[in-house]
């Protein structure tokens, strides 16, 4: 797959390589970026609660607080 992108790219103008390049590389980074940054978030969330966790399911998908912290 990445061998077929490469030589579609060497297929093209020099100008629109060097474009397709950059923007390949700059969808790789924002990918990237967006996934750590959601993660982050995601833990920052859970961390608040994370001594009130009782149960984490992945099928279906649930975390399931303590009721300690409702006092």
């Amino acid at each position: 797959m990445l061998e077929m992108l490469i030589a579609f790219i060497k297929s093209l103008p020099v100008w629109l390589g060097a474009v397709v390049e950059v923007m390949i590389v700059a969808i790789v980074f924002m990918t990237a970026v967006t996934f750590l940054t959601g993660v982050w978030c995601g833990l920052r969330i859970v961390g608040k609660r994370a001594q009130s966790i009782k149960e984490i399911t992945f099928f279906p998908p649930r975390i399931v607080f303590s009721d300690a912290d409702k006092e």
